[in-house]
């Protein structure tokens, strides 16, 4: 167990970053402003997104509304569930949720998510960041 031990704390923070941006599954993580600190290759692929182009932009405007769909409330449902967080300090379960996801030619794919957001706390139990999942179900609900 020494070697595993020893082994654990010879890991620098670049090796999970990457670690972080290769898990299988869609995650961000963002601060409790909700600008993007980081994301998962997966996240990226599965919202057609690019690195560079959202880190440190609010979480919000770099996923906005569909602004030709009157009932998107995608924005207002995830900022609502991360100032939950903030204010439980629990992790926030939410139901399937319709977040178009803007294309390149500015139009919009519907979409589907299973998305929940959990904090991350220092040593002194401080939130320093909220790590935000979001599996994509989009074939699921459209399969029903």
């Amino acid at each position: 167990m020494t070697d595993a031990n020893n082994h654990a704390d010879s890991w620098d923070e670049p090796d999970f970053r990457q670690m972080f941006e290769s898990l299988p599954n869609q995650f961000i993580v963002v601060d409790p402003q909700r600008r993007v600190l980081a994301a998962t290759d997966s996240f990226l692929a599965a919202t057609g997104k690019h690195r560079d182009a959202i880190l440190g932009r609010d979480i919000l405007l770099v996923f906005p509304d569909n602004p030709e769909d009157p009932a998107a409330n995608g924005t207002t449902v995830l900022r609502e569930s991360i100032e939950r967080v903030l204010a439980t300090r629990e992790t926030d379960i939410l139901p399937i949720q319709r977040y178009d996801i803007e294309l390149s030619d500015g139009s919009y794919e519907e979409r589907y998510w299973q998305p929940l957001n959990a904090p991350v706390f220092d040593t002194d139990g401080t939130i320093t960041c909220i790590l935000h999942g979001a599996e994509d179900v989009t074939a699921q609900v459209l399969a029903k």
